[in-house]
């Protein structure tokens, strides 16, 4: 749509071709608001672009800046998508670092994230849109050019590289001869890397998607849990992944790496992981039931339990949900928690539902019990692996209906809520684990996770 603008141009911007620095107006903006972005006076920019009603301006209204004179083209706002890097951004939009450093306001590439709203000059309102290809080890541009079809100078100057010697094995580089779409910093093999809205939330699960037009091996990282890729459909990779309620809001890196064609790559980028928005809670317990000890000992058995990711994924569709009173909560999914009045050092890792002793318990999707038997601190628990690396855990029952190995189907009785463990009233703690993660159990009653 941009790239139309720009080739059709706007009724009240001045016909032909203007000379100058040019800006396509977006929503939001006002004439002093680009005056002032831009430290141009409002009257230069009216009369440089012939404005015939200054207080008329329209999204996509092609405005000229004078007096701008250190880079010129077409200025795009755009917001940093997923699978693009500083250097992509460079090649991609023809821009040396000082200028791309300037327009954006910036000292350092470690200042741009995923979203980051960018500034961008391109010499006709289009970027540039081709193939790209791993540089493999021991490969040279020569070799490239051969494959691509394209002049080993051409590769070079497109890339910014000072010659045909300076391709460095594991870099991706665009090769112009062949049509391509896709992020910039990824091989051609990916034709999309996205994140399923709501994005990286505390205590969410992450749907990281990867699109390939090719067979691929792919890996990753997100903050310090390596990522699990699994093939949805033909061509198109997911991996699940939970974010710790302990992580802080704030930027974390987020790395793809795989194979194409033989050829390894990697890359990193910054994301932002935004605060859940979750609530406190005061709670005055037996000190008996706190044994910081006895916790982290039984955390790590759950840990282990729940450590592997199954190459089949189980569910489709909703999840049902696990108790007949799902409106009844004692204790919400997050909230930050104060025993005795101490301080705030724990999470609430799941979520209660409320009901007296014997209350039944049903299987929300299809899955095979891992874990059955009675722990110190959870009780009596079930443990059922879902598949993919996703877990969900009962505690507290009073009563056991399942065993290691059987598999559970949607709806069914696996077992009843008790006051078991260390458990100041009847109830039922309901956990769901994403990579080894917990994350907000009632998200997959609301959504469909691929």
């Amino acid at each position: 749509m941009i790239a139309l603008l720009v080739l059709s141009g706007s009724a009240s911007a001045q016909e032909g071709d203007p000379q100058g620095l040019q800006y396509i107006v977006q929503p939001g903006d006002t004439l002093s608001s680009i005056a002032l972005r831009f430290d141009v006076s409002m009257n230069e920019i009216i009369s440089a672009s012939q404005l015939a009603n200054p207080d008329s301006l329209n999204v996509g209204d092609l405005l000229v800046l004078p007096g701008i004179d250190w880079i010129d083209g077409v200025l795009l706002i755009e917001d940093m998508e997923y699978g693009e890097s500083f250097l992509s951004l460079q090649r991609r939009y023809l821009l040396p670092t000082e200028s791309l450093f300037r327009l954006n306001r910036i000292t350092s590439p470690d200042q741009l994230y995923a979203g980051f709203p960018l500034l961008l000059a391109t010499e006709r309102g289009e970027m540039l849109e081709s193939a790209r290809s791993v540089v493999a080890p021991g490969d040279s541009l020569l070799e490239m050019a051969l494959v691509s079809g394209e002049n080993p100078w051409n590769i070079a100057a497109v890339n910014q590289l000072s010659g045909t010697w300076q391709a460095v094995p594991g870099d991706v580089l665009f090769t112009p001869a062949q049509p391509g779409t896709g992020p910039g910093a990824l091989p051609s093999a990916i034709t999309s890397l996205s994140v399923q809205a709501p994005g990286f939330v505390q205590g969410k699960t992450s749907v990281i998607m990867v699109d390939s037009s090719s067979d691929i091996s792919l890996g990753g990282q997100l903050v310090d849990k390596s990522l699990n890729f699994f093939s949805i459909d033909q061509g198109q990779w997911i991996a699940l992944q939970g974010l710790s309620l302990q992580s802080a809001a704030g930027r974390y890196s987020l790395s793809i790496s795989g194979i194409v064609d033989g050829a390894a790559f990697t890359f990193s980028q910054s994301v932002q992981i935004l605060d859940g928005g979750y609530a406190r809670e005061s709670l005055n317990v037996d000190p008996e039931l706190l044994n910081p000890e006895l916790s982290a000992t039984e955390t790590a058995q759950i840990a282990e339990i729940i450590s592997s990711a199954s190459l089949e994924r189980m569910w489709q569709g909703f999840w049902t949900p696990p108790h007949p009173y799902t409106n009844v909560i004692n204790s919400e999914f997050g909230t930050h928690r104060q025993y005795n009045g101490g301080s705030y050092e724990s999470f609430h890792y799941g979520v209660d539902f409320g009901g007296g002793v014997g209350i039944e318990i049903w299987a929300p999707a299809p899955g095979k019990v891992v874990f059955a038997g009675p722990l110190e601190v959870r009780g009596n628990a079930t443990v059922i692996d879902h598949g993919w690396g996703v877990y969900s855990g009962y505690f507290h029952q009073s009563e056991l209906l399942v065993n290691v190995g059987d598999e559970v189907s949607p709806g069914q009785l696996i077992g009843l809520v008790g006051n078991s463990g260390r458990s100041s009233g009847a109830h039922l703690h309901w956990e769901v684990w994403a990579n080894g993660v917990s994350v907000a159990p009632l998200d997959w009653l609301a959504r469909v996770f691929p």
